[in-house]
């Protein structure tokens, strides 16, 4: 199968990084100044689990900016923050192709948005456990876990293309695990990101140090709990144990510093929106009050716009 990737940040860099140094071919689509550094230098992926490698353009291996050069892939992924997805979505619809788009994004939001354009077949839902950032142009750095749990949205059948997508990525390397039920992997991967993407932005302190602080601990509680009351009124029974796993977190975890944290402290745009704006949002419809996560969301949306000035 042939593969495109449409952001080459820490995930799409990483996934997509792989997925070329095992062998298949890849296009990859970035900004215009990425791209020069790609044809240039190369991508460079430094993992604390697989070692430094380096991915070069070739008969297999596509950098660009266009995509147009997506028409003839089979497996596109879906790398961009969620803020960005309409936009693709939209672009991705005008393109004479048939290849599914998998989402391996932030949120419970971006596959609706993806199969209003593009239709419920084309699309693949995707959770990622990583801890991964671009340490300059051109060079990925894979800091923490690894895996990648993908699945239909319409079916709980392990279809034919979910098979070989999975096939394809543990061939190359890549942890890989296929769900029966995307749309509870979803909710279990949103349940870590309303508690420690925004509240880190409010802290300045990585996974550990939330953790480690009583106090802060209490809060990260109260935003997990929120949240599976809220995936219970949409249908998805978020089980207590997966909670008390997050605050207990993985070693390689501690030290890391989540996304949207360091989105904010480059300047660069923030999901809240994608994660604890969807949450509110979901909640506000089901006539559930959020007190944590709504402080938390208004909080960093305040942040922002004083970061902005």
């Amino acid at each position: 199968m042939r593969y495109g990737v449409i952001g080459v940040g820490g995930v799409g860099g990483f996934y997509g990084g792989m997925l070329a140094n095992g062998g298949k071919a890849v296009v990859f689509i970035g900004k215009p100044h990425h791209v020069e550094v790609f044809k240039d230098k190369g991508l460079t992926v430094e993992s604390f689990k697989h070692g430094t490698f380096t991915v070069r353009e070739s008969g297999r291996v596509v950098f660009s900016d266009s995509l147009d050069t997506l028409k003839d892939v089979d497996v596109v992924l879906l790398c961009v923050k969620s803020y960005d997805t309409e936009e693709i979505a939209r672009k991705l619809s005008e393109i004479d192709g048939k290849f599914a788009v998998v989402s391996v994004q932030n949120g419970i939001e971006n596959e609706e948005i993806l199969a209003k354009y593009l239709g419920s077949d084309r699309v693949i839902g995707a959770t990622a456990f990583i801890g991964a950032y671009v340490k300059e142009p051109g060079v990925i750095v894979h800091k923490a876990a690894g895996l990648l749990e993908v699945g239909e949205i319409i079916t709980t059948t392990v279809t034919d293309r979910i098979r070989r997508i999975a096939e394809d990525m543990a061939e190359t390397g890549i942890e890989v695990r296929i769900s029966r039920n995307i749309n509870y992997t979803l909710w279990k991967k949103l349940m870590w990101n309303v508690a420690f993407n925004p509240y880190s932005v409010v802290t300045r302190a990585t996974v550990g140090e939330m953790l480690e602080h009583p106090e802060a601990f209490k809060v990260l509680k109260h935003l997990m709990e929120e949240c599976m009351e809220v995936a219970k009124a949409w249908g998805v029974e978020l089980k207590k144990e997966t909670m008390e796993k997050y605050l207990k977190s993985s070693p390689d975890l501690m030290n890391y510093k989540t996304s949207m944290l360091l989105d904010f402290e480059r300047g660069k745009p923030l999901e809240i929106e994608g994660i604890t704006g969807a949450l509110v949002r979901k909640a506000e419809k089901k006539g559930i009050y959020v007190p944590y996560n709504h402080c938390i969301y208004a909080t960093v949306l305040l942040l922002d716009e004083k970061r902005e000035k």
